[in-house]
């Protein structure tokens, strides 16, 4: 594995480099020992922290870790292209980007940022990993869920959480905006919540949603990390602002979908009622917002940075909450994708030509894949085998 940002995206490591304990240093030691293809990784990710340390004290070290990970998130994909040529210059590189980021743009770059950073501070781990709902509150508890679907409402008659109708919690009801609760949906799964103000979210497979369960101030204001549909309760003073590490939508009374995988190259946000403005973070005071209007998408593209909106058929990218894939016109792979997150499984082409086909249809999403897999074959006019656990494989 050739990437560092897994090492500064996890709190114990930053925890490690910028306050050492014996426990820490403890687990990192027996990490590097359990995990040996990983040490180079570890020690470049240190080495880094360690570099750009400042003595800025007015933004927090976690916080520029965190903000300065985007960056990283960048150069890796550069690097992964051709390892072994820039392996030498990895870490200079690095170094470089980092002492001119916190040098003279980290509090500029902070401030501009248009999210609460309350919420980018909790968007960490790595849902690929769980093999539950998890829902931990701001208080540290930690509930767990192997249904296939859950249900989370934050009932305001009686202070209560109720989850699928059967758990009823006491609510956190104190105006503070940093007592977040974090919702980890794992591949596979989906969950419904119900937020405090009344605002419902169907989030999907492989997604995270950062919230209070109490909303103050003068706007409501959530993190997503993979894919949502929001059907937002109107409130004309206090907007709501969906934010992720690369855009924030904001809205005042609407419905909307979506699409923020770390994985995907764009960010995409269609529109079905309402109207919504779209806003790049971090990009200053000239940055443009774009406005949507119903039956339209607006695709983000990360790596430029530049957003395109045009009209759609809406159904083909919100079905998905009532267990439906449509899709028109539609590369096999991206289809095959959004299948790998709802079921959890893990799809490979024989070669590019089978990923490009163009194919067009609708799927309904029962709980057993392989049905599911059949018919797309059937579509596609391709071969779909099981060749492992949890492994397809396609191929005219």
């Amino acid at each position: 594995m050739e990437r560092i940002s897994q090492f500064l995206e996890n709190q114990q490591f930053i925890d490690w480099v910028f306050n050492p304990a014996q426990d820490l240093d403890l687990q990192w030691k027996m990490f590097q020992e359990n995990h040996p293809e990983e040490k180079e990784n570890l020690l470049l990710a240190r080495k880094v922290l360690q570099k750009f340390k400042t003595t800025d004290k007015q933004l927090p070290e976690r916080e520029k870790v965190i903000l300065f990970s985007k960056i990283l998130a960048e150069i890796e994909e550069e690097q992964h292209s051709s390892a072994k040529m820039r392996r030498l210059f990895t870490f200079v590189r690095y170094a470089a980007v980092a002492i001119l980021f916190f040098s003279i743009g980290a509090l500029l770059f902070y401030q501009r940022n248009f999210a609460d950073p309350d919420l980018f501070l909790q968007n960490t781990g790595d849902n690929a990993l769980l093999s539950r709902t998890t829902l931990v509150r701001a208080g540290g508890e930690t509930i767990e869920l192997a249904d296939n679907k859950s249900v989370f409402k934050y009932k305001t008659e009686d202070n209560k959480l109720v989850i699928n109708d059967s758990i009823r919690l006491q609510r956190n009801i104190r105006p503070d905006r940093k007592n977040m609760n974090q919702l980890n949906v794992p591949f596979g799964k989906t969950s419904t919540v119900i937020l405090a103000d009344g605002t419902k979210v169907f989030l999907n497979a492989g997604s995270r949603l950062v919230y209070p369960e109490i909303f103050s101030g003068e706007k409501r204001e959530v993190f997503l990390s993979g894919e949502a549909f929001f059907e937002v309760q109107k409130d004309s003073r206090h907007p709501f602002i969906v934010a992720t590490t690369d855009i924030n939508v904001e809205v005042k009374g609407t419905k909307f979908n979506l699409s923020a995988y770390s994985s995907d190259p764009a960010y995409e946000t269609v529109l079905t009622e309402g109207k919504v403005r779209i806003r790049q973070n971090h990009a200053g005071i000239f940055s443009q917002v774009t406005d949507l209007a119903p039956n339209q998408i607006a695709s983000y593209n990360r790596s430029l940075g530049e957003t395109e909106v045009k009209a759609v058929d809406v159904e083909n990218y919100i079905s998905w909450k009532d267990g439906i894939f449509k899709f028109e016109s539609s590369e096999l792979s991206q289809v095959v994708r959004k299948l790998e997150r709802y079921y959890n499984v893990r799809v490979h082409f024989s070669g590019p030509a089978v990923k490009n086909l163009k194919i067009s249809g609708k799927l309904e999403l029962i709980d057993n894949c392989n049905p599911v897999f059949d018919i797309l074959a059937s579509t596609a006019s391709v071969k779909i085998n099981k060749t492992g656990n949890d492994e397809y494989e396609i191929r005219n």
